[in-house]
């Protein structure tokens, strides 16, 4: 009796995903259908033949024709007519006409060949391997099987792998050579999900579940149950979906797990229930039976039994039948019930010994079959490792030709390159000895030339010699000239001072005043001049030393708060590291710092502030001076430090400007290395930074 269930169960599980049906995909296509015409609307004819091959073959054989008489009509369309056969043949399987399909798939072929559409031919070798397996010649149906396959193969299509795979899969299954079937599977699902099949996914899913439970192997039986289950419930295909909740019901059954069985059995009998699929309907009612009579139920048992009975007699599947008796007379001597026990059984009896007479006669079938399929796939694969072993060879002899062939194109190429070297050699020889003439002449003139050079080199050190005469002249010159004014300016000056102490009146304290800044003015300007002058003399090395950056800032806020409070201007230390100590020319750091905060001054609005701060980052100092003055215009900064060039900016208290003094800045500041950089605004204000890449230290607070 198991195996005689087992036997049911390959059937059940091979033919039933057959019965799912994509109506939403065949709405979808009669949709298109209305707006195509010619070729494209014979294709979708097909197409929806083919989807209707599961539950209507009718209508299958109906879509068939009209694509074939469609395909005449336009004239050189052979690949639709020979579609049209091979589906029409599958419809008549389906109805169980064979002899009708074994017609049509051989007038298929006929209609390949003369075509050569090798695709289509396979086609029909593999659906006539299923008629000869359908009748029991799983021989034949092996040998049309591989045949199908190396076609589908040679051309890579794989949608026809598949299909053969598949063929093999379930050929295997009937002479229980479950891992060869596994095997072939498992090709099929790889196919599968890569062509996204999402019916023939569940197909396979099922097919690999039902071999894992012939293997015993329940986990992965159950692994592949419930993906097909995921997949059917994806895009509700009610019949696969009840399909695999009887699948799952009957694995938790085997492993008397009796009220889980009865839970997936029952949500297979809510989808079955509303459907025709009276064989599905069947074999639920049979499952929930036998789960109610393991739980004690006899009640509910015999209620599904009886359901069973009447739809497996329309149904005429005599394996349920049979098992619905059986459990019928074991409920029936539980209660005692003797005389319908006995009839029961009577029955049941009558239907295992037909059905142990034809298992046994398909038994050494399967054994038959089984040894020359077993022997084929020998032969299939000393075939194959005979072509391997002959591809090899004449791999070796084809890689031995090539290498021939290479050797002597080598042979050749060296024999016109030894040719085409010679000859350019000695092209390369004469134009060699054209180019010695040449150089001689040359080397000639430049011997004349180098001899000219010389000269000219003799001349132009004597000019620099004068220059540098003239020079140090010029620089004398100036020194004598800018002492011998500095000393008149600064006597005007105290006399200036002396006027202003003499009692003055207002119009004498004006022009008293005027002398003063015309007096200032002119110091300034010798005083810039003499730093100029300095300062862009090389010789002078800077003197380094440790300098206190905090106490210099606050120096110079001392020097220059008399000429700030003057102006209501507050100079505010901000942001200032009090223990920063850098190693520079204190010289050139005060000179550089006295004309930016002097600037600061001289440009800002009366009761406005400047801004000093200073400190270290990353591997530089940074000095910086904000003002609150009117800024830079964009054409100010092309020439920000040009000498004696004035600024759009003026000062705003009547101060002398000379425009030396940002030139003297930016002088020292590239003595010292460092780099200042200007952020403005014009009418809010400018901030000078002046950056040294020097080390600092931080001094200790006891220091």
């Amino acid at each position: 009796m198991r195996s005689l269930g087992l036997t049911f169960i390959l059937i059940t599980i091979v033919l039933q995903p057959v019965l799912a049906q994509n109506y939403h995909y065949i709405d979808s296509l009669n949709k298109v259908l209305k707006n195509t015409e010619g070729v494209e609307r014979a294709d979708i004819y097909l197409q929806i033949a083919w989807e209707y091959r599961k539950s209507h073959p009718d209508s299958t054989i109906y879509y068939a024709e009209r694509a074939s008489d469609l395909a005449q009509q336009l004239g050189n369309n052979d690949r639709i007519i020979t579609k049209s056969l091979n589906f029409k043949g599958v419809a008549y399987q389906y109805l169980g006409d064979n002899l009708k399909s074994f017609e049509l798939y051989n007038k298929a072929m006929d209609q390949a060949l003369l075509n050569n559409d090798s695709v289509q031919y396979a086609h029909s070798l593999n659906s006539l391997g299923r008629n000869y397996m359908n009748q029991g010649d799983f021989v034949k149906a092996y040998d049309y099987y591989f045949r199908s396959l190396e076609i589908f193969e040679t051309y890579n299509d794989l949608e026809g792998m598949g299909y053969s795979y598949k063929s093999l899969a379930e050929l295997y299954q009937t002479q229980e050579n479950y891992t060869k079937a596994l095997e072939m599977s498992e090709k099929t699902l790889k196919i599968r999900l890569e062509n996204d099949n999402v019916h023939g996914q569940i197909s396979i899913l099922m097919e690999i579940a039902y071999i894992h439970r012939a293997l015993k192997n329940f986990d992965k039986s159950f692994d592949f149950y419930l993906q097909a289950k995921i997949k059917a419930e994806s895009i509700d295909d009610q019949i696969n979906i009840a399909n695999t909740n009887l699948g799952i019901s009957e694995l938790y059954y085997d492993d008397e797990k009796y009220d889980e069985s009865l839970i997936f059995a029952s949500k297979a009998y809510d989808v079955a229930e509303d459907t025709q699929n009276i064989a599905l309907l069947s074999q639920i009612l049979l499952q929930m039976g036998k789960i109610h009579f393991q739980k004690g139920d006899y009640n509910k048992s015999v209620s599904f039994l009886e359901k069973t009975l009447v739809a497996a007699d329309k149904s005429q599947e005599l394996v349920l039948l049979r098992d619905a008796y059986y459990f019928s007379s074991e409920i029936n001597k539980k209660r005692n019930n003797y005389n319908l026990a006995y009839d029961n059984y009577v029955k049941y009896a009558e239907l295992d010994k037909r059905l142990s007479n034809t298992e046994v006669a398909r038994t050494i079938e399967r054994f038959e079959s089984r040894l020359e399929v077993e022997k084929r796939d020998r032969q299939n694969e000393l075939l194959l490792a005979n072509q391997a072993r002959d591809q090899a060879v004449i791999e070796r002899q084809r890689i031995q030709n090539i290498a021939l062939l290479v050797v002597t194109l080598v042979v050749i190429i060296l024999g016109l390159n030894l040719f085409i070297t010679n000859r350019k050699r000695k092209q390369a020889n004469l134009r060699l000895h054209e180019k010695n003439t040449r150089i001689a002449l040359q080397r000639e003139e430049i011997t004349a030339q180098n001899e000219q050079i010389g000269e000219q080199n003799k001349k132009l050190k004597r000019r620099n010699e004068e220059l540098a005469e003239i020079n140090n002249e010029k620089n004398t010159l100036m020194n004598i000239v800018a002492h011998d004014l500095k000393s008149p300016f600064n006597r005007i000056k105290g006399l200036v001072e002396l006027l202003n102490l003499s009692g003055p009146n207002d119009e004498q304290k004006n022009y008293i005043s005027l002398l003063k800044d015309i007096t200032n003015g002119g110091v300034d300007l010798i005083r810039d001049l003499l730093d100029v002058n300095a300062f862009e003399d090389q010789k002078r090395v800077p003197e380094i030393r440790k300098i206190n950056v905090h106490e210099l800032l606050l120096d110079k806020t001392k020097l220059f708060y008399a000429d700030a409070k003057a102006k209501g201007i507050q100079i505010v230390n901000q942001d200032m590291d009090d223990h920063l100590i850098y190693e520079s020319d204190e010289v050139y750091l005060s000179r550089i710092l006295d004309n930016l905060i002097s600037n600061a001054i001289k440009f800002s609005e009366d009761n406005s502030k400047v801004k000093l701060s200073a400190g270290a980052k990353d591997n530089f100092i940074y000095i910086s001076v904000q003002d609150q003055g009117p800024g830079f215009s964009e054409d100010d900064k092309k020439y920000l430090y040009t000498k004696f060039k004035k600024l759009s900016a003026r000062p705003t208290g009547g101060e002398s400007s000379n425009g030396l003094g940002l030139a003297i800045v930016k002088t020292l500041v590239d003595r010292l290395g460092g780099s200042i950089d200007l952020e403005s605004q014009p009418k809010i204000g400018s901030t000078f930074t002046v950056k040294f890449p020097i080390k600092v230290e931080e001094v200790s607070t006891s220091k």
